[in-house]
This record gives structure tokens, C-alpha cells and sequence, in this order.
């Protein structure tokens, strides 16, 4: 019996190894970049290496900094950011790792080149609204935590990736082993700006256990939410309703 327990004891150490070294494989995922023809490439040299992404509806005065989902591959949104934000410069440029951006994504050089990627534009705009979907909506908690964004748009949002690895991996000593947990719910009372959260009501990626429990720790930030009816995490988008809150959030639309 006691060897069994300790083949077993054994045996739970090396999960928790394999877990601790190759976790950020399991995290992220990297997105390959999408032939995009008449769009306006942008890139920034931030640590010794270069992010490059897009830029739609130059020379406004206002821009807007959008940070996508782990899976997302952000160019997709140039046509329909376009429309929706005539009034803003949208940026999107895809995280360290992603698309044709350099390096290897990790929760500190993410957000450290979200930081830095503020921090440039507005120097040329003098209001940045910033907007996070999923993983992105992490980011833009870190940075309007951290700087004075005009607002503050988180798409499918979690208080943690903490708590969300804890609903799946309940089995294992997360918070020592996890490198990048993204609390979101221990930055969310320091924002200023306002702030507003659109939920996809069929979410079978992020609880909304998880969803609520940010929107708590928002107050008193939080100007409102919308919930799409039918949405599921990646097809929100589909949606005109979607649409609509974005519009509303960052425009001021009724």
C-alpha cells in the first residue's frame, strides 16, 4: 500500500511538472497572419522586437487600441472596425508571437507592449479608447488600470485566467504552478474611465461565473452590459447586436 501511494504521490509530481513546462503551450495560441490587400501595415519597436499589424481610418483624431482573443486573428475586424469607428484611428496589432509581431507571447511582455503601444499613440491622440475581447479583454483591464484611457470595452471578459484554469484543473496547485494568470479582478476597481462589458450568452469558453465575478470588481467603472442572445465565444461577431453594443460603447450611440 505504501508503495502504491508512493508510485501515486510520484506520479501526481510529474503532472504537476509537465503542467508547470508546458503551460503556456496550452494558453496560447498563436495565430498565423491573413494576406490582407489594400490595408494600412503599421509596426512598432518596443524590447528589441517589432509588433506589426494594421491600422484603419489614418489621421483621425481619436484612436482606438484593440487587443483580440487568444485564437482571433484580428485582421478580420479592419472592414467592420472601419465602419464602425468612423471617428476613430483603430489599431490592431496582434500580440508578441501572433501574426508577423516577433518574440514569444508571456503575460509580462504582452502587456508590456500593450502599455508601450498606449503610450505611443497617445502621444499623436489625445483620447485612446482601448477594447479587449477574451484574452484581449485582460490586457485592456492592465493597461486602463495603469494609464487614462478615454473608456474601456471588454468583449467576453474573465476575472482571471487563474480562476478559469481552477474550473478545469481543479486537481492541481494552480496558483503556484501558473506563470501567467492574468487578474484581472485584483486591477478592476483601480480603473477610472468608464467601462462597459458585452457577454456572449451561449459563452462555452468562459463561464459566466467568471464574467460576473469581473463585472463585480468593475464598480464602480461599469457603465453597462449586453448580453447577444444566441452568441456563442467565437461566433459573437456574427451578430448585429454585437455590432451595436461596440458601436454604443465607444461612439456614445443610442
Amino acid at each position: 500500500m505504501k508503495q502504491m501511494l508512493l508510485y501515486l504521490g510520484l506520479g501526481y509530481l510529474l503532472l504537476c511538472l509537465g503542467l508547470f513546462l508546458l503551460q503556456r503551450r496550452m494558453q496560447y495560441f498563436p495565430t498565423p497572419p491573413l494576406p490582407i490587400k489594400g490595408a494600412h501595415a503599421v509596426s512598432f519597436q518596443h524590447q528589441e522586437i517589432t509588433l506589426r499589424g494594421w491600422l484603419a481610418n489614418p489621421d483621425r483624431e481619436n484612436a482606438l487600441l484593440y487587443f483580440g482573443g487568444n485564437g482571433e486573428q484580428i485582421e478580420q475586424n479592419l472592414t467592420q472596425f472601419r465602419l464602425w469607428f468612423p471617428h476613430h484611428s483603430v489599431y490592431l496589432i496582434p500580440y508578441r508571437g501572433y501574426g508577423n509581431s516577433e518574440g514569444t507571447p508571456t503575460e509580462s511582455g504582452i502587456v508590456s507592449d500593450a502599455l508601450y503601444l498606449f503610450d505611443q499613440l497617445n502621444q499623436t491622440h489625445p483620447k485612446v479608447t482601448v477594447v479587449g475581447r477574451s484574452l484581449g479583454a485582460s490586457v485592456a483591464v492592465q493597461v486602463a488600470a495603469n494609464r487614462p484611457v478615454d473608456r474601456v470595452v471588454l468583449v467576453t471578459p474573465f476575472d482571471s485566467a487563474l480562476a478559469v484554469a481552477r474550473d478545469l484543473y481543479w486537481m492541481f496547485p494552480l496558483s503556484l504552478l501558473m506563470k501567467d494568470p492574468y487578474r484581472s479582478d485584483l486591477l478592476a476597481s483601480r480603473i477610472d474611465a468608464p467601462s462597459y462589458v458585452v457577454i456572449a450568452a451561449e459563452d462555452e469558453v468562459i463561464p459566466m461565473k467568471r464574467t460576473q465575478a469581473l463585472m463585480e470588481a468593475l464598480t464602480p467603472s461599469l457603465q453597462w452590459s449586453r448580453e447577444i442572445e444566441g452568441a456563442g465565444h467565437n461566433t459573437l461577431s456574427m451578430f448585429s447586436e454585437y455590432g451595436h453594443a461596440l458601436k454604443q460603447a465607444v461612439n456614445g450611440d443610442i
